[in-house]
């Protein structure tokens, strides 16, 4: 993994890190390293640094809090930035801006302790609200779509641009972000209409909602909910119940016993991101001989494959 000359110049000024590695970045706890990385926690400093990666032509990666995401065992080449912007403000009486670091479940606590209501269904997602936007994120019957009325991203040539949410073409866990034309884009900042609420009624929600993921979700590193429910008939949690395949294990990956969509991470020091991709493929594999439906993932895989085999 090597960089032009200029580039690597750039990256030191900027106090990126060569050969950090991914795990600790990501909620599964397992990946290769990052050529460059470089941490950062002001929307500003998020643009300057995508828009030194575009110019240097480096490959780029950002990443939020690292939940539905699993990088293969030889790391991500160019700069991977984490992004960690916190940044929330009122437009309006109910129309709010956050940077695109905000995790889901606390923008659901402070807009509910504001008496905002909208986002109490977000309270059990882990993630950031930029990593959810290419996926639709959403829970127990809400998406982000229902709240979203704009982004502000960089696009491929590093210029900012204004997308209203009808033109990202969000859908069940898709978008025009993630698979469509505007791949490459990076959100840097969303817009969200809420509603007037009363603070006990959310905060009441909120516990709901939390005590039901406590109760479904497992405890520890996972790659969380790993494969996109089918369009019709048993979710893909069921079929993978269906299948046998509750505490399926390859090394240190094994499908839960609680709940058979989360793939988990078992024996944390010596995990391998070959393991995950491993039962992945046997669930699709064996769920697809039972039911003759093949699953696909709902998390993104990137990364290079480790050249140690």
């Amino acid at each position: 993994m090597t960089s032009p000359h200029s580039a690597v110049d750039l990256l030191h000024e900027m106090g990126a890190r060569p050969g950090e590695p991914l795990n600790r970045c990501t909620f599964v706890q397992v990946g290769g390293p990052a050529e460059w990385f470089l941490a950062v926690d002001r929307r500003e400093a998020l643009v300057e640094a995508v828009r030194a990666a575009r110019r240097s032509q480096l490959g780029l990666t950002v990443l939020g809090a690292g939940s539905n995401v699993l990088i293969r065992d030889g790391g991500l080449r160019g700069l991977v930035i984490k992004n960690d912007t916190r940044g929330c403000r009122q437009i309006d009486e109910t129309l709010i801006e956050v940077d695109s670091g905000v995790r889901f479940a606390a923008l659901a606590r402070s807009t509910a302790r504001a008496g905002l209501s909208g986002l109490e269904w977000a309270a059990g997602i882990p993630g950031a609200i930029g990593g959810g936007l290419p996926t639709n994120a959403g829970a127990y019957g809400s998406e982000l779509c229902d709240v979203l009325v704009s982004v502000q991203a960089l696009n491929r040539a590093g210029e900012t641009v204004t997308l209203d949410a009808a033109d990202l073409g969000l859908s069940y866990r898709d978008s025009r972000v993630r698979s469509g034309d505007l791949q490459g884009c990076i959100v840097t900042a969303l817009t969200l209409q809420l509603e007037r609420g009363d603070v006990a009624a959310s905060e009441r929600e909120i516990d709901r909602v939390e005590s039901l993921r406590k109760a479904n979700a497992p405890v520890g590193p996972s790659l969380g909910s790993t494969f996109r429910n089918p369009s019709v008939g048993p979710t893909a949690g069921e079929r993978i119940e269906q299948a046998g395949l509750k505490g399926e294990r390859i090394g240190s990956a094994q499908v839960s016993e609680r709940h058979a969509n989360y793939i988990q991470n078992v024996d944390v020091p010596n995990a391998r991101a070959a393991d995950f991709l491993a039962l992945i493929a046997r669930v699709q594999d064996r769920v697809a001989s039972h039911s003759g439906i093949r699953l696909e993932p709902e998390i993104a895989v990137i990364g290079e494959e480790s050249s140690n085999g």
